[in-house]
């Protein structure tokens, strides 16, 4: 699906990770919806930016002495990667640094007591997460990673890694979705006063735009909700086994009390286009396609896939007049006309 004389752009992306606040398995998480997006990707001739959870990558290692059951997993995920990267699709920095205190035990990784942001960390601490999720993934991909993508939303302050940033070779961010806010001690961030535009440059904050800026922020494309969602969310968890069911196994790190009565309020309405599965449907609705945007970022999870989803894509390329799908770093070069 390429028109190389223009139209329509759509950027896709999906966050490969496992669950933080119970892991769940590789298999279910990470390799099935996997499969089900490449499948996908090869019907359409499209290429997906998979924004690889690297600290991931870096405790499996770490802690694969002690068990062979993680061994074995740690070399499927690191093969899995490159499988992606060798049929043609964008490897991104993904960083959640709570890994950096995630510990192994017989049930499997335990979360409790960890730091979910980079905030939390030291600034020599966080250069040293930085270069060491870098090079476990650069080791995989197939040439330059260009991109990156903070965990959670969660990229600043970006001021302090933005030079190591720049020295990796890493110019290009998609972390900000504008208007968007989340209110929470451990994973929030503000957006609210980020301008709907699909890319800009800056320098070291992306919520600041510069004209010359030596980085290029490719924005998730917000979703505005309706009122109702998170009710709907609610009855879900209530209610097990409805539609938004995933294929990922395990469970979601909680958030604060303070956000959720925010969401039930409505006053949280601002939130990501995504082809997960509790908000997928969205994609086909006329209030989405409507907008008639010149370019599009949708999102994803593996783990928050459902096999559905691809009826409610597909129909949201044909009714959004979409002519050209591509990765993060190929927006970024045609939009902004860096060099990779």
């Amino acid at each position: 699906m390429s028109d190389v004389n223009g139209g329509t752009l759509l950027v896709l992306s999906q966050d490969y990770e496992l669950f933080f606040g119970t892991s769940g398995t590789i298999e279910k998480c990470l390799f099935e919806p996997c499969a089900a997006l490449t499948a996908f990707a090869r019907e359409h001739d499209v290429h997906i930016t998979f924004y690889v959870d690297a600290g991931m990558l870096v405790a499996m290692r770490r802690h694969s002495a002690k068990s062979p059951r993680l061994r074995r997993e740690y070399d499927a995920v690191r093969h899995h990667v490159n499988e992606l990267a060798r049929a043609g699709h964008e490897i991104g920095l993904h960083v959640h640094p709570h890994w950096q205190d995630t510990r192994w035990t017989d049930a499997g990784w335990d979360f409790s007591g960890t730091r979910y942001q980079l905030r939390d960390f030291s600034d020599d601490e966080a250069l040293d997460v930085i270069k060491s999720y870098a090079a476990a993934l650069q080791d995989l991909a197939d040439g330059q990673i260009t991109s990156f993508r903070a965990g959670g939303f969660c990229v600043e302050p970006c001021g302090r890694i933005a030079p190591l940033l720049v020295e990796l070779g890493i110019t290009i961010d998609s972390s900000v979705i504008p208007g968007a806010r989340l209110d929470d001690v451990d994973k929030g961030f503000n957006f609210s006063a980020v301008p709907d535009i699909p890319w800009w440059r800056f320098d070291e904050s992306p919520a600041l735009p510069s004209e010359n800026g030596q980085f290029v922020e490719v924005a998730i494309t917000p979703l505005v909700l309706p009122v109702t969602h998170y009710w709907g969310r609610l009855v879900d968890r209530l209610k097990p086994g409805l539609s938004t069911t995933a294929m990922g196994n395990g469970v979601s790190k909680a958030i604060g009390k303070r956000e959720i009565l925010r969401r039930l309020l409505g006053a949280a309405r601002i939130s990501e286009l995504s082809v997960d599965a509790a908000k997928a449907h969205h994609l086909s609705t006329r209030r989405v396609q409507e907008q008639r945007r010149a370019a599009w970022q949708v999102m994803g999870h593996p783990k928050l896939l459902r096999r559905e989803i691809f009826d409610h894509l597909v129909h949201f390329i044909h009714g959004a007049g979409i002519k050209n799908v591509m990765t993060v770093s190929e927006f970024a070069r045609r939009s902004a006309n860096i060099s990779i």
